[in-house]
């Protein structure tokens, strides 16, 4: 996989796993707060410069992201944060290689049976994905500004595989969460914005119910894309959970 990365090459590593229909350039705003970290934006098989690897499956992807941890991060292992497709991966690699993980966040992860509105709607953003008009359509939909990320936003759909974004959207659907995750004992903060769809907000009690060291909370006032919507917020998390498993009294607990 492609792979960016920043900080002091001795700093704490941290590995951002981004959402669909986008790459690790999301992440840019938690790589500017946190420069003390030694932070790496891979961009998962299928998207932006990765596409020319195929997205076969969250088994797959978490080998590869192991991989790149084993070869690139401190003492073989990481703190993993992901956001919606990625904290779905994230929990993921915590299931399969669970010594390589230090701690993890996940925000915006699915979990239940997905309401038929918003499978069309994905369907119907898949179509429009595909073309430059329709690519802005969905840039708006995510709330992507006009800036440098909506020329990143745009390059992305450029590269991305057309087939590994069916692929891995058909895969989401289908109630994806690993199966063991009360055998994961990694420390996981798992969190949903306020705004955030019903099944993301289902899923952070029951991660915290079934996974041993897993503490649910509620950002307030944020949608799905809050890592860009309140930055400092989203970064501030990750520093407190990082350094002491501690939680932002801007959280709200569940």
């Amino acid at each position: 996989m492609y792979v960016e990365e920043y900080g002091p090459t001795d700093g704490v590593p941290i590995v951002f796993l981004h959402g669909s229909m986008v790459a690790g350039w999301m992440w840019m705003g938690q790589v500017v707060d946190l420069p003390e970290y030694r932070c790496l934006l891979p961009d998962l098989p299928g998207m932006g410069n990765s596409a020319d690897e195929s997205w076969i499956n969250f088994t797959d992807t978490s080998d590869r992201i192991a991989d790149m941890i084993g070869v690139r991060c401190t003492n073989g292992s990481a703190h993993l944060v992901g956001l919606s497709l990625g904290g779905i991966t994230g929990l993921h690699v915590a299931a399969q290689h669970p010594d390589l993980v230090r701690s993890l966040i996940v925000s915006g992860v699915p979990y239940g049976k997905i309401p038929s509105a918003l499978r069309v709607l994905s369907t119907v953003m898949l179509g429009l994905y595909r073309r430059p008009w329709g690519a802005r359509v969905v840039a708006r939909l995510f709330g992507i500004p006009h800036d440098e990320s909506m020329d990143a936003f745009m390059q992305t759909a450029l590269q991305t595989d057309p087939a590994s974004l069916r692929a891995l959207t058909d895969e989401v659907s289908k109630m994806p969460l690993p199966q063991n995750l009360e055998m994961v004992t990694v420390p996981t903060l798992a969190v949903v914005g306020e705004k955030d769809t019903t099944p993301a907000k289902h899923a952070v009690p029951y991660l915290q119910e079934v996974m041993p060291n897993a503490v649910g909370c509620v950002a307030p006032g944020v949608g799905h894309q809050w890592n860009a919507e309140n930055q400092e917020l989203f970064s501030e998390m990750i520093r407190l959970w990082i350094t002491s498993q501690a939680v932002n009294d801007q959280l709200m607990h569940v």
